[in-house]
Protein backbone atom coordinates (compact mmCIF):
# COMPACT_ATOMS: atom_id res chain seq x y z
CA UNK A 1 0.00 0.00 0.00
CA UNK A 2 1.40 3.40 -0.95
CA UNK A 3 1.52 6.39 1.59
CA UNK A 4 -1.24 7.82 -0.94
CA UNK A 5 -3.36 5.35 -0.31
CA UNK A 6 -2.47 5.18 3.62
CA UNK A 7 -3.44 9.20 3.42
CA UNK A 8 -6.69 8.85 1.60
CA UNK A 9 -7.61 5.95 4.13
CA UNK A 10 -6.43 7.87 7.11
CA UNK A 11 -8.53 11.50 5.54
CA UNK A 12 -12.18 10.31 7.11
CA UNK A 13 -10.65 8.95 10.06
CA UNK A 14 -9.22 12.53 10.81
CA UNK A 15 -11.99 14.37 9.41
CA UNK A 16 -14.08 12.64 12.08
CA UNK A 17 -11.64 13.13 14.84
CA UNK A 18 -11.46 17.15 14.10
CA UNK A 19 -15.38 17.16 14.52
CA UNK A 20 -15.10 15.36 17.40
CA UNK A 21 -13.00 17.63 18.98
CA UNK A 22 -14.14 20.22 17.90
CA UNK A 23 -17.56 19.96 19.18
CA UNK A 24 -15.64 18.55 22.62
CA UNK A 25 -16.92 21.47 24.28
CA UNK A 26 -20.63 21.37 23.72
CA UNK A 27 -20.83 17.98 25.61
CA UNK A 28 -23.32 17.80 28.61
CA UNK A 29 -21.38 16.30 31.74
CA UNK A 30 -22.78 12.34 30.78
CA UNK A 31 -21.98 12.56 27.19
CA UNK A 32 -18.08 14.11 28.04
CA UNK A 33 -18.08 10.97 30.75
CA UNK A 34 -19.42 8.17 28.04
CA UNK A 35 -16.60 10.02 25.73
CA UNK A 36 -13.83 9.81 28.27
CA UNK A 37 -15.09 5.81 29.14
CA UNK A 38 -14.41 4.98 25.78
CA UNK A 39 -11.33 7.16 25.38
CA UNK A 40 -9.91 5.30 28.24
CA UNK A 41 -11.49 1.67 27.00
CA UNK A 42 -8.91 2.40 23.80
CA UNK A 43 -6.17 3.43 26.03
CA UNK A 44 -6.44 0.74 28.48
CA UNK A 45 -6.81 -1.68 24.93
CA UNK A 46 -3.89 -0.39 23.04
CA UNK A 47 -1.59 -1.64 26.54
CA UNK A 48 -3.40 -5.10 26.13
CA UNK A 49 -5.15 -5.05 28.57
CA UNK A 50 -8.52 -6.91 27.90
CA UNK A 51 -12.23 -5.71 29.29
CA UNK A 52 -13.26 -7.60 32.35
CA UNK A 53 -9.50 -8.20 33.41
CA UNK A 54 -8.12 -7.05 36.52
CA UNK A 55 -5.18 -5.64 34.33
CA UNK A 56 -8.42 -3.41 32.20
CA UNK A 57 -10.09 -2.73 35.77
CA UNK A 58 -6.51 -1.07 36.91
CA UNK A 59 -5.83 0.10 34.11
CA UNK A 60 -9.33 2.29 33.60
CA UNK A 61 -8.72 3.67 37.44
CA UNK A 62 -5.35 4.72 36.57
CA UNK A 63 -6.66 6.68 33.48
CA UNK A 64 -9.79 8.41 35.54
CA UNK A 65 -7.22 9.14 38.48
CA UNK A 66 -5.03 10.76 35.13
CA UNK A 67 -7.91 12.80 34.56
CA UNK A 68 -8.50 14.27 37.95
CA UNK A 69 -5.32 14.88 38.45
CA UNK A 70 -5.04 17.25 35.05
CA UNK A 71 -8.69 18.83 36.68
CA UNK A 72 -6.93 19.60 39.99
CA UNK A 73 -3.71 21.21 38.24
CA UNK A 74 -5.72 23.03 35.79
CA UNK A 75 -8.18 24.55 38.94
CA UNK A 76 -4.59 24.96 40.74
CA UNK A 77 -3.28 27.29 37.69
CA UNK A 78 -6.69 29.04 37.57
CA UNK A 79 -6.65 29.77 41.28
CA UNK A 80 -3.26 31.09 40.77
CA UNK A 81 -3.77 32.78 37.79
CA UNK A 82 -6.46 34.85 39.62
CA UNK A 83 -4.64 35.57 42.48
CA UNK A 84 -2.06 37.18 40.34
CA UNK A 85 -4.06 39.30 39.18
CA UNK A 86 -5.66 40.44 42.11
CA UNK A 87 -2.18 41.37 43.54
CA UNK A 88 -1.24 43.48 40.26
CA UNK A 89 -4.26 45.38 40.78
CA UNK A 90 -3.55 46.07 44.64
CA UNK A 91 -0.39 46.84 43.26
CA UNK A 92 -1.24 49.48 40.73
CA UNK A 93 -4.00 50.87 42.97
CA UNK A 94 -1.13 51.26 45.31
CA UNK A 95 1.56 52.76 42.98
CA UNK A 96 -1.83 55.16 42.02
CA UNK A 97 -1.87 56.56 45.30
CA UNK A 98 1.62 57.15 45.61
CA UNK A 99 1.37 59.35 42.70
CA UNK A 100 -1.67 61.24 43.71
CA UNK A 101 0.06 62.20 47.04
CA UNK A 102 3.30 63.62 45.53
Amino acid sequence: MTAATRARRLLPLGGVLLVALASAGCLSDGEQRRADLYQDAGTCADFGARPGSHAHTQCMLRQQERRDNEQILALERARISSETARNNLEMLETIRARRRED
